[in-house]
């Protein structure tokens, strides 16, 4: 069936069709830019970075150094990196997300050149009668209409020439030079002409990659403000320990000890939640298993943390170890200590069974 073959019914169709895509598209948008003003996650990150941690830092760094607070030190400081680890992963899929590869093929090879995720748009070519079609090439090219995209100065035109000098073979040596270098941009925004129902098979084609890539950045901006939210709770409970103190005390690291203990596998438990709640909501949909967790697209998230993660639990169990033997301490405040290092020890070990070494291996890993 060839494109002349299209039914007026069709092309209506097909011209409905595409009005409801440019209004979902627009709503994934709306989503995504939420999402890119970061509001949930720079109201928290604040409360990580604020002067109290520095004061934890300090207090830490005042004075001969032990192993213990050496250790703790190192500990607080990963809890910090985590934060901005998650929210540089949050950024990076934001980016993936607004940008895509552009494929341009022409005499002399092929160019692989970014653009926005969305295209531009030009009028389809099987619109128009051969007479109007002709007009419209001939408006297209007019000095006066491509001057809206080239500007006349030769400021103006040396800086579109450097940018299109990076993407070699897209000028068109047959067109007048200010028309070849408006084409060379149209081509950088993917903006060609189709036919009505080749537009139509893009945006099905374009549908399918925005919604793979949004439900990656939904999915990664939740852990990441989880696991912020949950670092911001360790942060505060670390500055309350030192409490203005010019160094810390040996109940002070005992204490910031504790909080480290504690926010470990709470990190690893938050950051794996959203892909449980997914895996119950399949289940609950009726499917026997699920494979969630094998795609890579929706864990990255929990394998970057459950590294930081288990060097800070590490680090502050052994502070917690030689802050006991080498330093002394009532019976009661040894029992609260045991209790706590016993509730992370599990906590921990569980958290990485569920999460981690039960998690089925992918296929290439």
């Amino acid at each position: 069936m060839s494109d002349a073959e299209v039914t007026p019914d069709e092309r209506a169709a097909m011209r409905g069709y595409l009005q409801r895509c440019e209004v979902r598209l627009s709503t994934v948008h709306r989503v995504a830019t939420a999402l890119l003003s970061g509001a949930g996650i720079l109201v928290l990150l604040p409360a990580v970075e604020r002067d109290t941690v520095l004061q934890v830092i300090r207090a830490l760094l005042a004075g001969p150094v032990s192993w213990s607070r050496g250790l703790l030190l190192v500990a607080v400081v990963l809890s910090i990196v985590l934060a901005l680890v998650v929210l540089w992963l949050v950024i990076i899929e934001l980016t993936r997300f607004y940008f895509h590869a552009n494929h341009v093929t022409h005499a002399d090879g092929e160019v692989f050149s970014p653009r926005f995720t969305l295209t531009g748009l030009r009028f389809p070519s099987d619109e128009l009668g051969a007479v109007s079609d002709a007009w419209y090439a001939e408006r297209h090219t007019d000095p006066e209409t491509v001057r809206l995209l080239v500007p006349g100065n030769e400021r103006g035109r040396q800086r579109i020439d450097r940018q299109i000098a990076a993407y070699p073979g897209l000028l068109d040596d047959t067109l007048e030079p200010d028309a070849a270098r408006a084409a060379a941009l149209f081509e950088l925004a993917a903006a060609r002409r189709r036919t009505l129902l080749e537009e139509v098979i893009k945006v099905e084609y374009g549908m399918v990659r925005h919604m793979q890539r949004i439900q990656v950045v939904v999915l990664r901006y939740v852990k990441a403000l989880m696991v912020i939210v949950v670092t911001a709770l360790a942060s505060f409970a670390t500055s309350a320990a030192v409490n203005g103190q010019a160094r810390v005390s040996v109940p002070s690291e005992r204490w910031i000890a504790g909080t480290m203990l504690l926010w470990a596998p709470l990190a690893l438990i938050v950051v794996a939640s959203p892909v449980r709640w997914l895996e119950k909501l399949l289940r609950s949909e009726g499917a026997q298993k699920t494979t969630v967790a094998r795609d890579r697209e929706l864990t990255e998230l929990e394998e970057v943390t459950g590294r930081i993660v288990t060097v800070a639990w590490g680090c502050a169990m052994a502070a917690m170890v030689l802050l006991l033997v080498h330093q002394s301490v009532s019976s009661q405040g040894m029992v609260a200590i045991i209790g706590v290092m016993v509730v992370s020890t599990v906590s921990f070990v569980v958290a990485v069974a569920q999460h981690f070494v039960r998690r089925p291996r992918r296929r290439g890993a």
